[in-house]
């Protein structure tokens, strides 16, 4: 179930679970996420730890995060 967050806890959620070599970095977020404005902020809980791995879907002036 999608819980909508705040812009600041969407990105203290991307920086959880960014994995190493996985792309999303910092300076990913400051090309991508941090310039937007007015945007709607989802995160979704993977259905089990074993299947943690954050993936962002973005559009219709939303991103929703899954992980």
């Amino acid at each position: 179930m999608d819980v909508q967050v705040s812009k600041g806890e969407f990105k203290s959620l991307y920086f959880k679970y960014a994995q190493p070599n996985s792309g999303w970095t910092e300076d990913y977020w400051n090309q991508f996420f941090e310039p937007e404005r007015d945007k709607n902020y989802f995160f979704e809980e993977a259905a089990s730890p074993a299947a943690s791995q954050m993936m962002i879907v973005s559009g219709d002036n939303k991103h929703r995060m899954i992980s």
